[in-house]
């Protein structure tokens, strides 16, 4: 549809409600392809997996055992989003900043010979460069985001989740039940080992 009855036309030069079409129908529907084609795996079998093992797990070692583990998992969720930058708006500006760079070359193709004509290469040069240094300033900037970011998360998510771990895959041990615990066990080391390390796996698949 784009070459056909004068689309394209009509989206370069009369339309301004569709800027940079060349970069719409080539970077922005490759990334659109990529996250419907992520979207089974980041969704739906991470609801299954809560489901199955949070089930098993509360066999195990109690209720109270998930409940911990999904509370802090929503709380340190809602800590990420308060302090998270605004990571949506910077990849619609990284996209804008792509299709103007992608714009400028496209501009000097197509009229290289009046550039040429007129010696317009020092300005057209220095449209180019200009555009480049916006590109590569902003990727700069959500860099450095990114990586405070990333180390926030690591820190909450992953250094706490261990903390709330050994508290939960301790509950049979320490928890209000021990004494039944420890009884069905015959407080036997061997057994209570065994124990922790199944409900351990369980913890790190949830």
């Amino acid at each position: 549809r784009y070459l056909d009855k004068m689309v394209f036309y009509r989206l370069s030069h009369l339309d301004v409600r569709l800027p940079n079409a060349e970069q719409r129908l080539t970077g922005d529907i490759e990334r659109w392809s990529l996250a419907l084609s992520s979207l089974v795996s980041n969704v739906l079998k991470p609801l299954l997996d809560i489901v199955l093992f949070t089930r098993k797990l509360s066999e195990l070692v109690g209720i109270q055992g998930p409940i911990a583990a999904m509370g802090w998992y929503v709380l340190s969720g809602l800590a990420i989003r308060a302090v998270s930058p605004p990571f949506g708006k910077y990849t619609a500006q990284e996209q804008r900043l792509e299709g103007e760079y992608r714009a400028v070359h496209a501009d000097i193709v197509n009229n290289a010979e009046q550039i040429a004509f007129y010696r317009g290469n020092v300005f057209e040069q220095h449209r180019v460069k200009s555009a480049f240094e916006r590109v590569v300033a902003h990727l700069q900037h959500l860099q450095v985001r990114r990586l405070y970011m990333g180390c926030f998360d690591s820190l909450l998510v992953k250094y706490g989740a261990v903390l709330v771990g050994y508290t939960v895959v301790g509950l049979p041990v320490f928890g209000p039940n021990r004494q039944a615990y420890l009884d069905s066990v015959q407080s036997d080391p061997t057994q209570i080992t065994q124990d922790y390390v199944r409900n351990s796996s369980l913890l790190i698949n949830l």
